[in-house]
């Protein structure tokens, strides 16, 4: 059993018997109850290389935590890519890295939808907002992150809070579950889609 962190004892000059003693004990010392936090400390300016440990520290630190999943060991390589990510994009994190986190957690089955608010009926914003542009319309800084209906949604109430601070300060998000729904009758088939809207942020 060896460490790197025990080579500068072990590769040091012994005058005698005593000292080769002296350096044995120490690096085995250093070994058995050392190397684990000296490890850890190693990965402090990479965490995302880092063992469960470091990455659950760091994670924590930047209140990334709570996206940590029930499968530990896939829980563990997502959110060392999420917090490599998280760090390599600083000042830039915004719908991108928003959009990279959906991807990650529930793949093909989320979206980012800019809203739309009427012109007309400016004076009651936000009351009249729609996904779709339409004529006399204004680009809103509002937002709906639209989930399948599959989604564990006691999961994801967990998620909301953390996902609504992702976006940037100006942005205003909301967390929207929606499902289709078909009528029809006499022959005529008419076919909507329907949203559960949550806001689960505690502010």
């Amino acid at each position: 059993m060896s460490s790197k962190f025990a080579n500068p004892i072990r590769y040091s000059h012994k005058a005698n018997e005593l000292e080769q003693a002296v350096a044995s004990l120490f690096e085995r010392i250093m070994i058995e109850h050392l190397d684990s936090s000296l490890s850890e400390m190693h990965n402090y300016g990479v965490p995302w290389v880092g063992g469960r440990t470091v990455v659950e520290r760091f994670t924590k630190l930047n209140g990334l935590a709570v996206l940590r999943r029930e499968d530990q060991g896939l829980s563990d390589t997502l959110m060392s890519i999420i917090y490599a990510n998280w760090s390599a994009l600083a000042s830039e994190r915004g719908l991108g890295f928003l959009q990279f986190i959906l991807d990650m957690l529930y793949p093909e089955q989320n979206e980012i939808v800019r809203l739309w608010h009427s012109k007309k009926l400016a004076s009651q914003y936000p009351a009249y907002l729609r996904e779709n542009q339409a004529t006399n319309s204004f680009l809103t800084s509002r937002i709906r992150i639209k989930l399948s209906p599959e989604v564990n949604q006691s999961e994801l109430s967990e998620l909301a809070p953390i996902l609504t601070r992702l976006v940037p300060w100006q942005v205003v998000p909301q967390i929207a579950v929606g499902f289709d729904t078909e009528i029809q009758q006499l022959g005529i088939a008419a076919v909507s889609q329907s949203y559960h809207v949550a806001n689960l942020s505690p502010y």
